[in-house]
């Protein structure tokens, strides 16, 4: 565990280095880390709090079946941030957020999620910070995501969530709410099938299409399939409801692959508007925590502590970076 350690944090104060200037850093413990280096192929994939992002339905938690499981989502660089941005932070809101980033229940079939202060993607100036935890303007610039899973039958699941738009506008905060609604249906057992209508304030219905591609009112489809215990491919069609939007029947393919235990490789590629956006994205995933966590305890998916991603986007000739990082303990 301590090689560990020392690995992930050389590999931050590495990465610190190699990625200012022009790189967009969103590092204030996001959970898309996961979903972007996939190309945002993440409709029908499962996952713990990052799936009330994508599509509630495949919101899942532990693998063996209990009456009742909490969880916290803790932030383990939790005290840095906090030292790091103690001016910004707003009486208890910005300490607690910052070292507990969620919760998660699980009640039989049901499972409840509430997931606290995602980065917004459209403010890019304050993204294009030259620290890595550099946290101005978070508070004003931030989503607040709930929701819950039910399975209705073992190859059946519907979600609901609801997502809190934080803005700070002539410093003044602002909140809307939107919702996303989805369901997921396992033909078979290393097949998924996802659904996802996604529904947002029209104030920011805007606010997810960079990088994630989702248009208000839309609804949003994603296949994944598993050949191999160790491989996952999966593809997503961005609105194939409604050909006003910004993305129409826009492809996202993403693929993840395990070489062995504590490592996941991952990688993606979508183009959208007739070729004029193009992005490709890379990223790995250190550390299983279910690995030290106790067999009835562990989550029903691979649980990262250190999550990250790159992207290269080209939008109509102009071409940016971004990167993505979450560091995170499921307790």
């Amino acid at each position: 565990m301590r090689k560990w350690i020392f690995f992930i944090v050389f590999f931050l104060y590495s990465a610190e280095g190699v990625l200012c200037g022009g790189t967009r850093l969103l590092t204030l413990s996001t959970v898309k880390a996961r979903s972007l280096a996939m190309g945002g192929a993440f409709v029908s994939v499962e996952d713990n709090l990052a799936s009330l992002d994508f599509n509630p339905a495949a919101f899942s938690l532990v693998a063996s079946p209990r009456k009742v499981h909490f969880s916290i989502l803790f932030n383990p660089l939790g005290p840095i941030l906090i030292r790091e941005n103690w001016g910004e932070t707003s009486g208890w809101s910005g300490p607690w957020e910052w070292l507990i980033r969620g919760v998660a229940l699980s009640v039989g079939r049901v499972n409840f999620g509430v997931l606290w202060g995602e980065e917004n993607l459209t403010d890019e100036g304050r993204l294009e910070r030259t620290c890595l935890f550099d946290g101005t303007g978070y508070e004003g610039q931030k989503n607040t995501s709930f929701g819950f899973s039910l399975a209705l039958a073992p190859r059946v699941s519907l979600g609901m969530a609801g997502e809190v738009f934080v803005r700070e506008e002539n410093e003044k905060k602002m909140w809307e709410l939107g919702y996303r609604y989805g369901i997921v249906l396992k033909p078979r057992n290393d097949l998924n099938v996802g659904l996802c209508f996604v529904d947002f304030p029209q104030a920011y219905k805007g606010d997810r299409m960079t990088l994630e591609r989702l248009a208000d009112e839309t609804l949003n489809i994603g296949v994944s399939y598993t050949p191999w215990r160790v491989v996952t491919l999966a593809l997503d069609v961005r609105n194939v409801s409604d050909d006003g939007k910004g993305a129409v029947r826009e492809p996202h393919v993403g693929v993840e692959i395990f070489p062995f235990q504590h490592l996941a490789l991952r990688g993606g590629y979508y183009r959208g508007k007739g070729g004029e956006i193009e992005t490709f994205s890379v990223g790995v995933g250190l550390f299983d925590w279910n690995s030290v966590l106790p067999e009835n305890r562990r989550f029903s998916h691979p649980t990262f502590v250190l999550d990250t991603a790159l992207l290269w986007q080209s939008e109509g000739g102009v071409e940016s970076r971004w990167f993505f990082l979450s560091c995170l303990l499921r307790i």
